[in-house]
Formats: structure tokens, C-alpha cells, sequence
């Protein structure tokens, strides 16, 4: 389940690391490896990168050099939050800003960020993805294999230069011994693979593009304390600090935490600035659909089995041995896209608890209105979208519960 949480927060990162195994510049496997176990990502990048250019029979190297682009992208994104000190306060906030994970250090000098220095961050971090999706597109349906261990995996979080222990992040997925350090962790990457993380880089896409489509500066002025102490914002300019005061039996500190998540939950109103890149968001949404539907039309027809990051029914998954992939559980999943597909097209509409009719989410994209969190709850923000028709029902969720022996978001994590 470590392994799991760990793919699942960083989102692809375990693809990218490992002891030096070869120096013949052919092997794009040895590359990688002699390039992540030093933490040279921008190496990696240059000489994968050249390959790639001098070759029309790459298909190896543009994988890695997807993976490395990708790993670059989450690289960038890690030290900026550093920089800025991003630390959610409280485990209550991960809802609103995700986990607090070891790979995000904490800074005790961190820089102030303002509203479109992390809106900045956010675009950033969109672009370098396409820039990894576009090579990961041009391996297409071609034989393609990467074997890795990612045990050893190293990045500059902090951008100091220095890879210390904190720079580890094979500690993160892997098992260890019993002086502490993370066991091999061997991955076969393949095509299927790259189709896999491609669905990825489309979903973090589209929630950085679901967050830039929206005017949050509201929220920003109000809460935004709780994830960078130094925000630049109305509340920051005006709050005191230093004071020991008890307020209603806690800590001034606690108290103002509680009143900041209380005003970021109700100034989450916030209207759609950039209806095109809204829409994007459903376009990359698609996407991930139908890269999954590739994925698993590759993996049936493999032959192999060798340390399969996504194995088929008839491999073994030595990576989350504790998830097993069987053809119901595959079929389940299309099926699970194939409804989500109907919703983003309409064609199936999705319950709310307060009403008989089910919201058409097309029209939730073709005509937004402000996201107001509050009233989406309770209902009137539903209502301009609101139509009788097909709504997906809760049998569905039973069965799928059955089938996946109840852990089917383990198993969504891990499939995408």
C-alpha cells in the first residue's frame, strides 16, 4: 500500500532512477540509470534528447525521455513549492491541497508568494508536461522497454545543489532492509506504460488548467495562509502574530488556522475566467480515457513478463503484488470509463441527493457559471443543469466495490 500511495500522489515519479548499470551510450536503460542515480535530470534530457534526433529507430529513447520530462515537470514543481514553503498546517487541508508528503521538505526561510507568482507555478507546470506528453505521443504503438530499478531514484527537491538523504525517493516506494535503505525495485517499462503515463500527465493537466480556467484570488486573500505562511494577501497584511492568547480554549495560532479554513471554504465562489481552458480540462479528461482503453489493448497482447509496472491478467505484478489484476477487474474499469465518458458527453447524467432529475455535465462545461463549492452541495448551483434522463446509479458502485473486493480507489489510483 506504500508503493501504491506513493504512485499515486507524485503521480508518475517512480519511473526514474537506479545504480549505474552500463556506459554504452546505446542503452538508453543504462543512461537513465547512470544519469537518476546521480539526480541529472537536465543530462538525461540533452543526451536522451539527441538520440531521439539522430535516430529514426528511438522508440526506447523516447520513452525514457518522456519519463525523464515528466520527472523534470514534477522536479520544477517540488522546488518551486519549497521555495515558497508550501506546508499545509493541519491532515484536514489535504483535501483542499493535497497530502503533505516527505519529498516536499519543510523550508523555515521560505520566500513570499503572491497570487500570480502560484498561478505562474501552476502554468509552468502545465507546460513542461506537454513538453514530456509530445515525446511519450511519438513512441505511438511501437515496441519500446525500459528496465529500471527504482530504489535509487534521486532528485534536488530543494534545488540546493547537494543530494543529501532527503533526496532519496527510493525511500519513499520501496521496501528496506534491515539497516534502513530501500531494497531493488526492479520496473519493466513498456509502450503500454507510456500510454499509462501519458493518461496521468492528462489528469494533473487538467486539474492545473481546472484551477487556472477560475478566478481564485477570493480564496487566496482569504485562506491561502494555510498552504504558504507567507502568502502575499489581504489576511497576511493584516493578521498579528506573535501572540501566546488563548482563543476559546486553543492557541491564537490553532484558532486563526480553524477561521483561515473556514473563510477559504466560503470564498470558494469562484468564476470562470478562461471559459477555452475550461474546456480543455474535459478534452484532457477524454484523453485519459482513451489512452486507458489503449493501455489495456496493448497490455492483452503482450507475451512477456517482466517486472510489469501494469500487468495483464496472465503476468505477474511484482511491483503492487497486493493489487491483483484479473479480466474482471479490467473490464469493470472500461466499463467504469465508458460511463464516465457518457457524463463528460452528457449522455449520462450524474444524481444529486436533493433532486429527482441528474446534472448533464456537458452543460456544466458548455456553460459554466461561478464554482461556488457550498451551493453545489446543498443544490441551487445544480439546478440551471438539471435534466430527466439516464443518471448513474448506486447499484453500480456495489458492484464495483464487489469486484474490486472493496478497494476500488486503490485500484483507480492505480490504473488512472
Amino acid at each position: 500500500m506504500k508503493k501504491l500511495l506513493a504512485a499515486a500522489l507524485l503521480a508518475c515519479w517512480p519511473f526514474f532512477c537506479g545504480p549505474v548499470l552500463a556506459q554504452d551510450e546505446n542503452d538508453v536503460a543504462a543512461m537513465v540509470q547512470e544519469d537518476l542515480a546521480s539526480g541529472r535530470l537536465g543530462e538525461a534530457d540533452q543526451r536522451l534528447s539527441s538520440m531521439v534526433a539522430r535516430t529514426s529507430d528511438s522508440a526506447d529513447a523516447r520513452l525514457g525521455l518522456g519519463f525523464i520530462r515528466t520527472a523534470r515537470a514534477f522536479e520544477t514543481l517540488v522546488r518551486s513549492l519549497y521555495r515558497y514553503g508550501f506546508s499545509p498546517r493541519s491532515e484536514g487541508y489535504e483535501l483542499i491541497f493535497g497530502s503533505r508528503i516527505d519529498a516536499i521538505a519543510w523550508n523555515p526561510d521560505p520566500e513570499p508568494i503572491t497570487y500570480d507568482q502560484f498561478r505562474g507555478i501552476l502554468s509552468t507546470f502545465i507546460g513542461n508536461l506537454d513538453k514530456a506528453d509530445e515525446v511519450l505521443a511519438a513512441v505511438g504503438d511501437e515496441p519500446a522497454k525500459l528496465k529500471l530499478d527504482l530504489s535509487v531514484i534521486r532528485f534536488d527537491w530543494n534545488g540546493d545543489g547537494v543530494l543529501g538523504p532527503e533526496d532519496q525517493f527510493g525511500r519513499a516506494v520501496s521496501d528496506r532492509d534491515e539497516n534502513g535503505n530501500p531494497l531493488p525495485f526492479v520496473v519493466g517499462f513498456d509502450t503500454a506504460d507510456a500510454k499509462w503515463l501519458r493518461g496521468y500527465s492528462n489528469l494533473l493537466r487538467a486539474a492545473a488548467k481546472a484551477w487556472l480556467s477560475h478566478d481564485f484570488s477570493e480564496s487566496w486573500n482569504s485562506g491561502f495562509a494555510l498552504a504558504f505562511p507567507r502568502a502575499v494577501s489581504t489576511m497576511n497584511a493584516e493578521a498579528a502574530t506573535g501572540s501566546d492568547e488563548t482563543i476559546f480554549g486553543l492557541q491564537k495560532g490553532q484558532a486563526s488556522d480553524i477561521a483561515d479554513f473556514i473563510s477559504l471554504i466560503h470564498t470558494i465562489r469562484w468564476p470562470v475566467v478562461d471559459e477555452v481552458m475550461w474546456n480543455e480540462v474535459r478534452g484532457h479528461l477524454k484523453e485519459v480515457i482513451e489512452l486507458n482503453r489503449e493501455t489495456w489493448a496493448l497490455i492483452a497482447n503482450e507475451d512477456d513478463d517482466d517486472h510489469e509496472w501494469l500487468p495483464g491478467p496472465k503476468q505477474k505484478n511484482g511491483v503492487l503484488p497486493a493489487l491483483d489484476v484479473t479480466e474482471e477487474r479490467i473490464q469493470a474499469w472500461l466499463q467504469v470509463l465508458s460511463q464516465f465518458e457518457a457524463v463528460l458527453d452528457g449522455r449520462l447524467l450524474v444524481p444529486h441527493w436533493r433532486f429527482d432529475k441528474g446534472v448533464n455535465m456537458a452543460k456544466v462545461f458548455d456553460d459554466p457559471k461561478p464554482f461556488d463549492l457550498v451551493l453545489w452541495i446543498t443544490g441551487p448551483a445544480a439546478v440551471p443543469y438539471l435534466e430527466n434522463g439516464a443518471t448513474m446509479a448506486s447499484g453500480d458502485w456495489n458492484q464495483l466495490t464487489s469486484i474490486f473486493g472493496g478497494n476500488f480507489m486503490s485500484y483507480a489510483f492505480y490504473f488512472n
